[in-house]
């Protein structure tokens, strides 16, 4: 039996990403992500059916497709390079002239790993494909799912989808409910703009850095990431004191062209953007990067937290190396110990020793800006309901515990003189 790539090798097409010139006409670095061919595929399903494929939307991911039978189907699903991170993401959109059953066979390059379809209408309500629609395993040579189809297309994906225009909204709508302004920070290879915005810029100089979706397919990411500031962004007692106190700047979206190619890992140079934090040959992490310096190079500046949200097979937490020197000293332990007894009866699982040989964003937090760098990861099939009652955990003992660890610099409430006290200028604060 032919190899699967070798399967479709004639129906696949695709090209190396080209990457427009940078900003000041300098020359752009080679692109190595190798771009899926965005079309429609046709065909004639019998008894005057007509079955149509496309991945013309953003996010998608569909390679190549072949009938097998009248109503049949391989599809397959390709990384923009290898070797790869096995954590595939595939998304296509089907429809039919008549309503019919079709059985799609999911090629995917890897068979490490084989994750589930989940189905959506419309593109934002999505349920997972039951038992008795699917078959697939890691290791097996295909997965399959048995769906029905109508006129109206029918999106299939890895997981739910939420892109640059869901994020894009979202980092607008918080914006414009906390009286502050969306602003990018840089530009893609694509040339898709990199965007920030920054709660409580009134506070001190406190900062508290929170970055998301380095890697597309990492849904569950987003999620964790959206309902932890939503947290943060609300103004009730247990958490007016921090909202006074620190800034909290969100960049929601590091690689938007991996996101919108439906890509598995990389950026759209084919270079993983949690690698690339020493080299930083991506203008996605130069741009975070120089955002980050520019806030510590502020009069008084100080960077206390730097959150980097991620998905994977489970919920974990990465922090620091043992031994890196990061201030506050005692804030990575008291938080873990905070978020663990508001839930007693699941055991947090969290480690300090993953990928220390790597260039990862919290490395070079805790190497560069001399904070506690932690990377979140929910799991891709943690429900949507769990990670954001985990995220507000998280958000509301983080803000505990930095107001704790962290001295305030508000200027003191005036007092009224009494008898006896000696009268002295006020005190600037830096």
């Amino acid at each position: 039996m032919a190899p699967v790539l070798s399967v479709l090798a004639a129906g696949r097409a695709s090209t190396t990403a080209q990457p427009p010139p940078g900003a000041d006409g300098s020359e752009p670095a080679a692109a190595l992500a190798e771009l899926q061919e965005r079309r429609v595929w046709t065909f004639d399903a019998g008894s005057g059916i007509q079955v149509c494929f496309d991945n013309l939307f953003s996010g998608a991911r569909l390679n190549g497709c072949e009938q097998l039978g009248q109503r049949e189907f391989r599809l397959l699903v390709a990384p923009e390079r290898e070797p790869i991170n096995p954590s595939p993401w595939y998304a296509l959109r089907i429809r039919s002239s008549k309503p019919c059953e079709v059985t799609l066979r999911l090629a995917i390059a890897t068979p490490k790993a084989r994750p589930r379809a989940w189905a959506s209408r419309d593109g934002r309500r999505w349920a997972m494909a039951p038992d008795s629609q699917w078959v697939g395993e890691p290791g097996d040579r295909e997965c399959t799912i048995k769906v029905s189809i109508v006129p109206d297309p029918l999106f299939i994906a890895s997981n739910h989808m939420i892109g640059i225009e869901e994020l894009d909204a979202w980092s607008s709508r918080v914006a414009m409910e906390s009286g502050v302004a969306v602003e990018p920070i840089g530009r893609s290879t694509g040339g898709r703009p990199i965007l920030a915005f920054t709660l409580n810029p009134q506070a001190p100089p406190d900062h508290v850095i929170v970055i998301g979706r380095q890697h597309p397919p990492e849904v569950s990411g987003s999620v964790g990431l959206m309902k932890f500031v939503e947290r943060l962004q609300q103004s009730d007692a247990a958490l007016a004191d921090f909202g006074r106190r620190f800034r909290i700047t969100v960049i929601p979206l590091v690689n938007p062209d991996g996101v919108h190619e439906g890509q598995w890992r990389c950026t759209l140079g084919g270079i993983d953007a949690n690698r690339d934090w020493h080299e930083f040959s991506q203008p996605e992490t130069r741009a975070v990067r120089d955002k980050v310096l520019a806030m510590a190079k502020e009069p008084g500046a100080r960077i206390h937290l730097l959150l980097d949200f991620h998905a994977t097979d489970r919920d974990v937490l990465y922090t620091p190396a043992p031994g890196s020197a990061v201030e506050p000293a005692g804030f990575v332990q008291a938080w873990l110990d905070g978020v663990q007894s508001r839930f007693p009866r699941e055991k947090l699982e969290s480690t300090a020793s993953h990928n220390l040989d790597q260039w990862t964003f919290k490395r070079w937090a805790a190497e560069t800006i001399n904070a506690p760098g932690i990377t979140v990861e929910f799991g891709s099939l943690t429900p949507h309901e769990r990670i954001a009652a985990k995220a507000r955990v998280f958000a509301e003992v983080m803000a505990e515990v930095l107001a704790a660890q962290v001295p305030s610099r508000e200027a003191p409430k005036p007092r009224v003189p009494g008898r006896g006290d000696v009268v002295r200028p006020p005190v600037t604060v830096p």
